[in-house]
């Protein structure tokens, strides 16, 4: 095909490159993007005054149904999502945020799930437990932020704190929840 030139009105020139149509509708017409998705489940459980810890409630990330809790004496990931709901937080009402994420998101959030996991326990008394820095809610929202998910608005946080409910009110605000479920304690 030999080369075509045009000019614009303005006197730029452009080069021909195809002559082909290479959409099959109009440019008024709505086109379908089709992308593959995956998800992650944040739950977000209730308060719990007898526990130390747990008076302002846990949080915990659901990845490939392997549940990621972080707690006092470190990282818990030996339970699978059935037993975490059904027996881990049946106590108290639980609510979660399924979210939409690509597969090299999903990807991403395991392995710095599981890398937290090896240091953490790893090393536990250097890498302790701290409600202001190293809390279930601040790992988790640390993880979500490294593919893009804001799980808190940080102009609300006490001393940099981040809480359960920091984390289920940005959460509620987000895009990229497609499922709400809500697990209530047992006897309710």
């Amino acid at each position: 095909m030999p080369e075509e030139i045009h000019v614009s009105p303005d006197g730029v020139k452009y080069r021909l490159i195809a002559s082909r149509t290479t959409t099959p509708t109009t440019d008024s017409e709505a086109k379908e993007i089709r992308t593959e998705t995956d998800s992650v489940e944040v739950i977000i459980s209730d308060s719990r005054l007898i526990s130390r810890g747990s008076q302002f409630g846990h949080v915990a990330i659901i990845v490939d149904g392997i549940a990621y809790s972080r707690a006092h004496d470190g990282y818990d990931s030996k339970k699978a999502y059935a037993q975490y709901v059904a027996v881990q937080e049946s106590f108290r009402d639980s609510v979660g945020y399924v979210l939409r994420v690509s597969p090299e998101e999903k990807k991403k959030i395991e392995a710095e799930l599981k890398r937290r996991v090896a240091v953490t326990n790893g090393d536990p008394a250097r890498n302790g437990y701290s409600i202001l820095d190293n809390s279930c809610s601040s790992n988790v929202a640390d993880v979500l932020n490294l593919v893009g998910i804001v799980a808190y608005d940080p102009r609300w946080s006490a001393f940099g704190m981040v809480g359960p409910k920091d984390i289920a009110i940005g959460l509620s605000h987000s895009k990229r929840v497609k499922e709400k479920r809500f697990y209530p304690k047992e006897g309710s």
